[in-house]
């Protein structure tokens, strides 16, 4: 490879650093918020489901109108990852956001435990649990289910040019509090692996972490599913 090509290479991946601090900061708002609602709820009571639904939910929709036009508004590895997989993201871009991603959920749950104190490590820095009874199994397919339908929202209206581009965060947020309502009994609603991967590992609380990982990334596979049926199909 000449000289030439590989200093392309290479500003190449730095060309977008502003996106990848706005992306940072924007990750870390999102797993902070989230975490210190359910914190607040665990310590002093007075918000229940509904509220924390609400409150997460308001949140999202309102951290993508403030990032998207800079980062993307990503904030969420599952969408991250289901936007590599249809070329949408090179890989390049794709690991400097997932990097910042991670690095975010790592710096939100220290900020959890630095306000709330060690007390907050015992309910987990804010980030969800499984509910009673609930298996491995069950959590992994809500987490997953729930993840697709986060992942065609993203593609229906930010995406896919047809869509309401301008309401796309607007609906995140809704769809959002909508899954929340239901998941956070059962899978907690993590959806997010920036939402537990941080707060989980700093709390020593990995027992189930894989839940988060594996339900949110299988559930990012359906962007593929997508963009054959609907945004290759269009282009024909």
């Amino acid at each position: 490879m000449k000289i030439s090509k590989v200093t392309n290479v290479i500003e190449g991946w730095f060309v977008d650093w502003r996106a990848y601090i706005v992306e940072f900061l924007g990750t870390f708002f999102f797993v902070f918020i989230s975490c210190a609602i359910v914190l607040v709820d665990h310590f002093y009571g007075g918000i229940g489901i509904l509220g924390k639904a609400l409150a997460i939910g308001f949140c999202y929709s309102a951290l993508i109108f403030m990032t998207v036009q800079l980062s993307g508004g990503y904030l969420n590895p599952a969408i991250t990852i289901a936007l590599w997989l249809v070329q949408k993201l090179s890989g390049v871009k794709t690991t400097f956001f997932l990097l910042t991603q991670i690095a975010a959920s790592f710096s939100a749950g220290g900020a959890a435990m630095l306000i709330f104190g060690d007390l907050a490590r015992e309910a987990t820095l804010g980030a969800p649990v499984l509910g009673l009874n609930v298996s491995l199994s069950q959590a992994v397919l809500i987490e997953a289910i729930f993840t697709a339908i986060i992942v065609f929202a993203v593609f229906t209206t930010m995406i896919d040019r047809r869509g309401p581009v301008s309401f796309g965060p607007l609906v995140l947020g809704i769809m959002l509090v909508s899954l929340s309502l239901v998941a956070m009994p059962v899978s907690g609603a993590g959806l997010n692996p920036a939402r537990v991967l941080g707060p989980l590992v700093l709390s020593n609380s990995t027992n189930t972490l894989a839940v988060w990982l594996i339900g949110p990334i299988t559930g990012s596979l359906f962007g593929v599913i997508y963009d054959l049926v609907f945004l290759k199909k269009s282009k024909k």
